[in-house]
């Protein structure tokens, strides 16, 4: 799986978890200033992304993550 296709998965879940349009997610989208993303939310985000990828994504990793380019970057080099 490529960055562009983990981009396009995640985005779909952020939308799906933080009730969003997906057309206000873009790969440099802050999850907290420009999706309004709270922790739960973060935290909530994180396990679906490992559902649905059936990946681990360790805490201090997860935590790690501003933007949306943070995460996609991150579990592209796991997939």
């Amino acid at each position: 799986m490529d960055s562009k296709e983990v981009f396009e998965k995640v985005k779909s879940l952020i939308a799906e978890k933080l009730e969003i349009d997906d057309n206000k997610i873009t790969i440099d989208a802050s999850f907290r200033k420009d999706l309004g993303a709270d922790s739960l939310d973060t935290y909530e985000l994180v396990y679906a992304i490992e559902e649905e990828l059936g990946i681990s994504i360790p805490d201090e990793k997860a935590n790690e993550f501003e933007t949306v380019r943070d995460a996609v970057d991150f579990l592209a080099t796991q997939l």
